[in-house]
C-alpha cells in the first residue's frame, strides 16, 4: 500500500488535537477546524473556508449532523456555534455553560444535540436546534463528562464517557444513567463512537487503548 499525506488549509495551524470529520452522507468530503471551519471535496488536496474566522481562537470541536450535512456545530472553549447552511457566517448558540468537551448530534434528528461540559450539570441536550437546553445531570456521579455518542436504536440512546467509566441513558431508563462499563478498565474515556457495521460501541481510553462492546 502507498500512503500520501493530505494538505492542510494554507496558512492555518490547528490545535494539538485538530477536529477532523468525514461527511456522513457525501463520499470524499472531509471537514476540519482551524481558526475557521474548512471543507474539502477532493480528499484534502484543496480546502475552502465554510465559516468566518474565529481568530484568535482555534476550534476544539466540529460535528456534522448525520442526517442533514448542512447542519453543523463547532466550539472553542465555552463558545458554541451553529450553521444550517453548511457555510457562511455561523451563529453563536447560548444556553450551555462550562468548557465544552464533546458535541454529539442525533443520528436522525439534526435539531437534537447533546453537549458535555465542565459545568456542574455535565450534559446539556437541545431538541430545538439550540434555542433551549435541558441539563441531563440526573444521577450522574461526580466525575467529569468528556465524550458523547448517540445510539440509533429508536430510543434516543446516549452514551457518556467520563474520567471513570461509561454511562448510558435513553427514553426507557426513567431519567437514570446506567453504568455501561462491565470489564472496562477504570480509566479516563476520551472518545466514543458507534460502528453500525459491526453494531459495537468503541471506547478510546487514556493509557489503556481502545475497547469495544455490543
Amino acid at each position: 500500500l502507498t500512503y500520501a499525506g493530505m494538505n492542510h488549509p494554507t496558512g492555518e495551524t490547528g490545535n494539538w488535537i485538530t477536529p477532523f470529520e468525514q461527511d456522513p452522507i457525501t463520499p470524499n468530503v472531509i471537514y476540519t477546524g482551524y481558526y475557521s471551519a474548512y471543507k474539502t471535496t477532493d480528499g484534502g488536496a484543496n480546502w475552502t473556508a465554510i465559516s468566518q474566522s474565529f481568530s484568535p481562537y482555534k476550534l476544539d470541536h466540529l460535528k456534522i449532523a448525520p442526517s442533514l450535512n448542512t447542519t453543523m456545530y463547532a466550539a472553542y472553549g465555552s463558545t458554541l456555534y451553529k450553521t444550517t447552511t453548511g457555510s457562511g457566517t455561523w451563529t453563536a448558540v447560548s444556553g450551555v455553560s462550562g468548557l465544552i468537551n464533546s458535541i454529539a448530534i442525533h443520528p436522525t434528528n439534526p435539531n437534537k444535540v447533546a453537549v458535555a461540559t465542565t459545568d456542574a450539570a455535565k450534559v446539556f441536550i437541545t431538541t430545538d436546534g439550540g434555542t433551549t437546553w435541558t441539563p441531563y445531570t440526573f444521577d450522574l456521579p461526580n466525575f467529569s463528562a468528556l465524550a458523547l455518542a448517540w445510539d440509533n436504536n429508536g430510543n434516543d440512546g446516549l452514551y457518556l464517557g467520563m474520567n471513570y467509566g461509561v454511562y448510558y441513558i435513553d427514553n426507557t431508563t426513567s431519567n437514570t444513567w446506567l453504568p455501561f462499563s462491565n470489564m472496562l478498565p477504570n480509566v479516563k474515556v476520551s472518545e466514543l463512537e458507534v460502528n453500525y457495521i459491526d453494531n459495537k460501541l468503541y471506547v478510546a481510553t487514556y493509557g489503556r487503548g481502545v475497547w469495544r462492546t455490543p
